[in-house]
């Protein structure tokens, strides 16, 4: 019993969720409270929000009106509505889990996709300066942002980050946070680790990604989330730093409690 919760609990401290469960589903402990939110934070980081929204509504009465739990809820439910702040918050803690994990060669294609969707964000606010609005919006979608530079502003690039680049760079010259931010996300490092992507299994080659080559071009890899968060700062993006960290350490709690009911059982 001692192994098989200090096991689940490792597991969670690595965003292991999905082993996490199986552990607890041994147990017959998937219904717990822990088991739910373990649950429902496979989904979350697999960015199925609907799943784990669904999911979250088996957690018991006691559970649901707790703070921690509260938050959890009203979070899944802006990462479904596709609010800017939950989600690129979402995408920074998902680029740390490769990390953690030492899975490089995903994390490099989170880095790609992760400058994409700050260039689409930046877009859009430079389209709809005063108005919100979600990245579930219609007019983010890759086609659409090339139809709006090819009509309006005679940019025929078909590759988005490029096409994105000359607009920044020659239609919004003059501001100086568009400017600061496509200088960091242009950086030869920056343009270096994408490099590695393309070569890499996720892009166009077969080579391998190692931590030292990373960190060769980078420095800490670490220093890429720095990098990102300055930008969606910049942006006015509020940050929601270490979620799962302290999810994790919620969970924790109800791991110890379920633990205690299932040995009375016993």
């Amino acid at each position: 019993m001692i192994d098989s919760i200090v096991l689940v609990k490792k597991l969670v401290e690595r965003y292991d969720y999905c082993g996490a469960l199986e552990i607890l589903r041994e147990k017959e402990m998937q219904f717990t409270d822990s088991g739910v939110l373990i649950n429902a934070c496979r989904y979350a980081v697999n960015f199925d929000f609907a799943t784990a929204r669904n999911y979250l509504q088996h957690l018991s009465e006691a559970a649901k009106v707790t703070v921690a739990c509260k938050d959890l809820i009203d979070n899944v439910e802006a990462l479904n509505e596709g609010q800017p702040d939950a989600l690129m918050s979402e995408l920074l803690e998902n680029i740390k889990f490769q990390l953690v994990n030492e899975e490089y060669i995903d994390f490099l294609g989170r880095v790609y996709r992760f400058k994409e969707a700050i260039y689409k964000f930046m877009f859009m606010k430079t389209q709809m300066p005063d108005r919100h609005f979600t990245l579930q919006n219609q007019f983010l979608q890759k086609k659409e942002i090339l139809k709006i530079l090819r009509k309006h502003h005679k940019i025929y690039n078909s590759n988005l980050i490029f096409a994105l680049n000359t607009y920044f760079k020659k239609i919004d010259k003059n501001k100086k946070v568009i400017e600061s931010i496509v200088r960091l996300m242009n950086t030869d490092q920056m343009n270096q680790l994408i490099e590695l992507r393309h070569d890499s299994l996720i892009g166009h080659g077969f080579r391998g990604v190692s931590y030292e080559e990373i960190y060769k071009v980078y420095g800490n890899p670490y220093n890429v989330l720095d990098d990102f968060r300055y930008c969606l700062e910049k942006m006015g993006v509020t940050i929601k730093r270490y979620k799962y960290a302290e999810l994790n350490e919620v969970i924790f709690e109800y791991l110890e409690q379920d633990f205690d009911k299932l040995r009375a059982k016993e």
